[in-house]
């Protein structure tokens, strides 16, 4: 494949800020279908998967953007943040990138709009309830080199009135801000790579950033219904208590039953039953 980046643009230049980290390369495109279909057919296509750690991928459209479940992330032409991060991780992190990307957006959030955002677990960024921001991952293995890729879609510029705000109970920045003009998307992706790289260094080091995210989960101890995501138990629905994660980010429900279960993947919807903190 073919990758037809910008030669040299506001996206392009942060390399200059990150080289070696995650940004040390930026691939700015257009348009194109999807930031992650870009990321696996470069994964797939090169021999020396190493070269491409820390490649980010940024799109200022996409035709065919997904989310979880595959579901469709639209976005108005250069408008929000349409990345995708390719990580080459050693095996014994690789379990935590999403944690970490769902964990630096809800930061980023932070810096850009003065609020404090929560996690709807595993990995959606909400303020006041609304989704602001996704985030997908996907994974492959070569030999003994693992590629993870990490994708991240943050509403930077969206506005009130827009579909599929309304349509999805969805925010941005820009409406949280309540701000006239456009939030410049440059200084957004800047600080989206600066948390990144401040988390990914933690797991380097062999820290743990569970805490930090467990603590900005917005579902514990609520009563929740999950239906579950993983190959064996398509569709299966488990409610019950969200009492905590564990030490993988499963969430543990406690049944009626009193039975305590360890829920992998899978979507979460809160209902009006809650206990106290």
């Amino acid at each position: 494949m073919s990758v037809k980046s910008v030669e040299s643009s506001e996206f392009t230049t942060l390399e200059n800020e990150f080289q070696g980290r995650i940004g040390t390369r930026v691939i700015h495109l257009r348009n194109t279908t999807s930031t992650m279909d870009v990321a696996r057919d470069l994964v797939e296509e090169t021999h020396e998967l190493k070269t491409l750690d820390g490649t980010v991928i940024i799109a200022d459209e996409q035709t065919k953007g997904r989310g979880r479940f595959g579901r469709s992330w639209d976005s108005g032409h250069g408008e929000d943040i349409l990345a995708s991060v390719i990580l080459c991780p050693r095996l014994a992190i690789t379990g935590e990138l999403t944690t970490m990307a769902a964990l630096a957006a809800a930061m980023t959030v932070d810096e850009l709009t003065t609020r404090s955002s929560a996690i709807k677990w595993p990995n959606d960024v909400l303020v006041d309830g609304k989704k602001i921001c996704g985030v997908i991952a996907e994974s492959a293995t070569t030999g003994s080199s693992f590629v993870g890729v990490i994708g991240i879609g943050l509403n930077v510029n969206r506005i009130a009135d827009d579909r599929v705000l309304q349509e999805y109970d969805a925010t941005s920045v820009r409406e949280v801000l309540r701000l006239e003009t456009q939030v410049d998307r440059r200084s957004a992706v800047r600080v989206l790579l600066a948390n990144l790289n401040e988390l990914y260094d933690a797991l380097v080091r062999g820290e743990s950033i569970m805490p930090e995210w467990r603590d900005r989960l917005s579902v514990l101890n609520s009563y929740v219904e999950v239906t579950m995501a993983s190959e064996r138990n398509v569709g299966e629905i488990v409610s019950g208590i969200a009492e905590d994660v564990d030490e993988f980010g499963r969430l543990l429900i406690r049944e009626s039953s009193g039975n305590l279960r360890a829920v992998a993947a899978g979507e979460v919807t809160m209902r009006a039953e809650q206990v106290g903190q």
